[in-house]
């Protein structure tokens, strides 16, 4: 060995030297050793005042990572090309960021015969390390660091322990603070390698690595590996506070840099912790929308080859619920296993549920999962005293992102349940609502062909139907709605309204709406063809004057109220166009500086009319509200 030879023919010259003779200095070479390899290796020492040496590293190499132009001074020194012994030393690195740093205190003892080395370093500042070590730079480490490694031989032990760390890269996107935790690890040389046993346990601070946040409460035990080319973690237990035990084990390219193989089994996991600081994160991050759970669930998976191979997610008696709160499900117990090479049938039952506020009752969900597209079809759920139906619901993620396509629609619906489950005034009838197709791509979805609904003995269309952002809050509905032949006697019937006899037809172009409020549309209400009943009641006429005035309205003073009294009317027609919360008003005719909205015909005949065509939205909306409630008191302007 070099550092053999040279420390003989050290020990040679010193003991030719004459008396007083000072300085001393050696020139080891290289210092090779099964934890770390030393290069360029100088001691320099007072042979007339023992105990006091200086040692210079042009190179250190430990764990893989090169450091470069090292000095240390020893107090205490001893040498005599066997055995080497600095019990209180000092390191730093010889440049202009080094002198800047305090200088990292330690000891150190090592003897050559039998490879023994005892090293440590004790309450040391953590921004002392940032000049030695590359990869801290610009991370303003602080806190205290004990670290100790003690090598006998065949055997190995390491012990590291921090106190009030803090740290951050100068992205900010890994921070650490107030972090103390131990490690402790032992190994022993097995062949050309080292099996080796480690401890962790973390108390106390937390820790962000974009996008996961984690509070201290965590222990692991491991074991495994050491050789030249991977680290091999055979079996890790981990056990996280509030949240559940992992089994898990990884394989490590050491040359790479990166895991080739890993894998993990939970134990039962309290859900609503992994959703929230393990998956929620993760589904952020891809674009997904934020969810809320409860109960319990299992995972596994297990990556080779640079890709995930298997995944199985269990639930038991969970309860999901989307962000935006229009998706509920309850009693939810599921086996939903994914493996990349052959397609899954998953098992789904959920006791309940809830669609907007629709109640959903127990069903099974049949899912099919082949690599990256999942499949529902034929499913039937209860909705109130009707079925909702999916046909088909797919679901795949490409290169462009995710995209899927919906058929299916609701079937038998009572009007008076459902409008009692959207506490909106009782409607008759029954609903049946067939969705021929919507897709998912990019943030959108969007209908292909029309959306029919049956109600009030008419017909409603929804055509070009696009929901943007659709699981965000800036939700945002898009489509063009025609309406043909509606009973209007029904309509102001279930209103409360005055009534008014009659049939009409409708078109709405470009309506707009966020959180169900309209930002615009062009909108047209007229009378439909043929012949049919046109009237309206006294206390109708009296309801839409109210519209615009404040109080009783005058005009209608002076008529006599008579039970069964009524106005007949040969045309109605309302345009509004809605911009910028302001209604431009449209009607059958100009007349004068008005608009006629209603022509009457008949004796007596009343007409009625608007002047004022700019009306804002929102007050009208108000005021309709008010007088379907029998308190009209808003002026619209």
């Amino acid at each position: 060995m070099l550092l053999r030879a040279a420390a003989l023919l050290g020990l040679t010259f010193l003991a030719a030297l004459p008396c007083g003779a000072a300085q001393v200095t050696l020139s080891l070479g290289s210092i090779r050793h099964p934890a770390f390899e030393a290069d360029g290796v100088t001691v320099a020492f007072d042979a007339a005042r023992r105990g006091e040496a200086d040692i210079r590293l042009g190179r250190l190499l430990v764990a893989g990572m090169e450091y470069k132009n090292f000095h240390a001074h020893c107090s205490g020194f001893f040498f005599d090309g066997r055995r080497l012994d600095c019990p209180n030393g000092t390191l730093r690195r010889e440049d202009e960021r080094g002198g800047k740093r305090p200088a990292l205190p330690f000891s150190l003892a090592w003897r050559a015969g039998d490879g023994f080395l005892d090293f440590s370093l004790r309450d040391v500042d953590a921004v002392a390390f940032s000049p030695l070590v590359k990869r801290l730079r610009g991370w303003k480490p602080a806190g205290k660091i004990d670290f100790a490694i003690l090598v006998e031989g065949a055997r190995a032990k390491l012990d590291l322990a921090v106190r009030d760390l803090d740290f951050a890269s100068k992205e900010g996107d890994i921070v650490g603070k107030g972090i103390a935790f131990t490690l402790n690890a032992a190994a022993e040389r097995s062949g050309a390698g080292w099996h080796w046993l480690a401890r962790l346990d973390w108390p106390q601070g937390e820790f962000f690595r974009a996008p996961w946040r984690r509070q201290a409460g965590v222990r692991m035990e491991a074991e495994g590996g050491l050789s030249e080319k991977t680290l091999e973690v055979e079996l890790a237990r981990l056990d996280v506070a509030g949240l559940g035990g992992v089994t898990a084990g990884l394989r490590w390219d050491r040359a790479l840099g990166e895991a080739t193989d890993w894998g993990f089994i939970t134990d039962r996991l309290d859900l609503a912790s992994a959703l929230r600081e393990w998956l929620q994160p993760w589904l952020t991050s891809l674009g997904l929308p934020e969810w809320q759970a409860s109960g319990h669930a299992r995972f596994s998976a297990e990556w080779k080859a640079g890709g995930l191979r298997r995944f199985y997610a269990g639930l038991e008696e969970a309860r999901l619920a989307d962000g935006t709160g229009y998706l509920e499900l309850g009693g939810v117990n599921a086996q939903i296993p994914w493996e990349a090479d052959a397609p899954t049938e998953a098992e789904v039952g959920i006791a309940s549920g809830r669609l907007g506020d629709l109640p959903l009752g127990s069903f099974t969900l049949p899912l099919r999962i082949d690599g990256s597209e999942a499949k529902v079809a034929g499913l039937v759920a209860p909705m109130l005293d009707g079925r909702f139906l999916i046909d088909e619901l797919r679901l795949a993620k490409s290169q462009s992102g995710w995209h899927g396509e919906f058929e299916g629609g609701i079937e038998g619906v009572s009007m008076p349940k459902l409008s009692r489950a959207l506490r909106m005034p009782a409607m008759a009838g029954s609903l049946t609502a067939r969705v021929p197709r919507i897709a998912y791509e990019k943030g959108v979805l969007h209908l292909d062909g029309a959306l029919g609904i049956e109600v009030f003995d008419g017909g409603i269309t929804v055509h070009q139907l696009r929901l943007i952002d659709p699981f965000g809050k800036g939700r945002r509905f898009v489509a063009d709605v025609t309406a043909r032949n509606l009973d209007l006697g029904m309509l102001t019937r279930t209103f409360a309204f005055g009534a008014i006899e009659g049939r009409f037809d409708a078109d709405l172009h470009d309506l707009e709406l966020q959180g169900w409020k309209p930002l615009r549309f062009d909108a047209r209400i007229a009378s439909s063809e043929g012949d049919y009943p046109r009237s309206l009641s006294f206390g109708a006429l009296k309801d839409i004057t109210a519209l615009g005035e404040a109080g009783s309205p005058e005009r209608l003073a002076r008529v006599p109220e008579r039970s069964g009294f009524s106005f007949g009317y040969s045309r109605i027609g309302f345009g509004c166009a809605l911009r910028n919360g302001t209604c431009l008003l449209d009607g059958v005719a100009r007349e004068g500086d008005g608009v006629v909205l209603m022509r009457g015909s008949g004796m007596p005949s009343v007409s009625i009319i608007g002047y004022n065509r700019h009306i804002d939205w929102d007050a009208l909306v108000a005021r309709i509200r008010e007088v379907i409630a029998g308190r009209p008191g808003v002026v619209i302007e």
